[in-house]
């Protein structure tokens, strides 16, 4: 799905450029509000740290900083140390 919305994109990206920067920008927001609970969810269904991180093509670490302050407090406890 994600391949395809790609295609897609780079198909009209020339000839509509501010559509496809909308898209983007919505596509943007949409990560943000949805990754954090997406990765609560993975680690309450037993997904490791790494597991996550290679999920959203970065390190744990980074992608835990990115969206940490999303969290609940009880998942503090996988800070990075």
């Amino acid at each position: 799905m994600v391949d395809r919305l790609e295609l897609l994109l780079a198909d009209v990206a020339v000839t509509y450029p501010l559509v496809v920067l909308e898209a983007v920008g919505r596509l943007e927001s949409m990560i943000e509000r949805q990754a954090p609970p997406a990765g609560v969810a993975a680690r309450g269904q037993g997904a490791t740290r790494e597991e996550i991180g290679a999920a959203v093509n970065a390190t744990w670490r980074s992608a835990y900083q990115r969206w940490a302050r999303h969290l609940p407090r009880e998942v503090g406890a996988d800070a990075p140390h």
